[in-house]
């Protein structure tokens, strides 16, 4: 009985959770838009465009993709903290962009396709996550 006491609290808690603002909902978005786009942008540039002479595509494709998988459902749920956390994957796309554009300078479109949509995804959730963190009182402790 206690165990249903506990789950119908957390449910209340849930229930009771105030509803993500304009803002944070527009930054919701930017962060999927560009979580999405890089995820539709890594096969085909690796596929379709510019296909590697010296690797297997598929292999490469998958390489690039398991780094977004982690942060699919939390990103899905709008979790505030797996917002703060994936922008460490965005900047691996954002090291990886401006890496290309000094080495691979032929494949301008998809590098700087890969370069705003990774920038998309970490500032979207870098600022979800603050917000959100904000509304719900989860910011750190501060030192006295």
């Amino acid at each position: 009985m206690n165990d249903s006491i506990e789950k119908n609290g957390k449910l209340e808690e849930i229930e009771n959770m105030p509803a993500p603002t304009e803002r944070m909902i527009l930054a919701h978005r930017i962060t999927l838009t560009g979580y999405w786009g890089l995820v539709v942008l890594i096969p085909i540039w690796n596929l379709l465009w510019f296909p590697s002479t010296q690797y297997s595509n598929k292999t490469i494709t998958v390489f690039w993709l398991i780094p977004l998988l982690f942060p699919m459902f939390g990103l899905l749920k709008g979790k505030a903290y797996t917002h703060a956390w994936s922008g460490f994957i965005a900047v691996i796309y954002i090291c990886h962009a401006l890496a290309s554009l000094v080495t691979s300078f032929n494949e301008l479109l998809p590098i700087l396709l890969e370069l705003v949509l990774s920038t998309m995804f970490l500032l979207g959730g870098t600022y979800f996550a603050r917000w959100r963190g904000i509304q719900l009182g989860l910011q750190l402790p501060k030192k006295k």
